[in-house]
């Protein structure tokens, strides 16, 4: 055991290296929200979940005395994973492009008799989905490969003690809340809020963001298929 690594430190990390985090997983804590619209308790949900992910890798990793991420099949499904949580990302940005593409094709075709249509305005708010779905995201955010919580889990899972390693990652996963929370917060804002060619950017940031989540799942994918090679 690193009698260093104490649940304070660990904390501490977590705040420190959110910034880190967010190079990693800015396209889901914030592109999911900004077309999802979602309130303050689907963030909770969505951050709960992913701290609650944190903290059962860390127990299993001292149970089975290994870290059990970015490691065979496992790291494989890591990648694929951010690969499909990217390819989602960017159809969640199209769906919020779509109400443009609509008012263009309306523009194109006047002679057409208009039909009731009972759909969202374009910037404005979306449906909120239930919290259960952000979890459900929040619980993918968690398995996502990343550097940082990979340090802490390998401290973690050498202490081969199942009820503190999962402590240390949970308290590591709140120490990263402050942080990822306001982003998911900042993504809600704007999703509810943006309006005109204002959401038009929004859109098509967040389809960026899903692009480059796309491109680490690969570039990660690739890596532990070397290594395992």
């Amino acid at each position: 055991m690193n009698p260093e690594l104490t649940l304070s430190l660990a904390f501490l990390t977590g705040v420190l290296g959110a910034f880190h985090c967010l190079g990693m997983c800015s396209g889901l804590a914030g592109g999911y929200f900004v077309c999802r619209g979602s309130g303050v308790g689907a963030v909770l949900s969505y951050h709960g979940a992913r701290i609650l992910v944190y903290g059962v890798l860390g127990a299993a990793g001292a149970l089975a005395g290994r870290v059990l991420v970015q490691q065979g099949l496992l790291g494989k499904g890591q990648g694929l994973l951010m690969m499909l949580a990217g390819l989602v990302i960017v159809l969640l940005g199209l769906r919020q492009l779509r109400p443009l593409i609509g008012w263009r094709n309306r523009r194109a075709e006047p002679t057409q008799a208009p039909a009731p249509r009972r759909e969202v305005a374009f910037g404005t708010a979306p449906p909120r989905p239930g919290p259960w779905l952000a979890a459900l995201a929040g619980a993918g955010n968690g398995l996502v490969p990343c550097g940082l919580t990979v340090s802490i889990a390998i401290a973690a899972a050498a202490t081969a003690d199942p009820v503190r390693a999962g402590l240390l990652m949970l308290v590591f996963g709140l120490g990263t809340l402050p942080t990822m929370a306001l982003v998911s917060l900042l993504g809600t804002a704007i999703g509810r809020y943006a309006q005109g060619w204002f959401a038009t950017l929004a859109g098509i940031a967040v389809v960026v963001l899903g692009l480059w989540t796309l491109y680490q799942g690969w570039a990660f994918f690739d890596i532990i298929r070397g290594l395992s090679n």
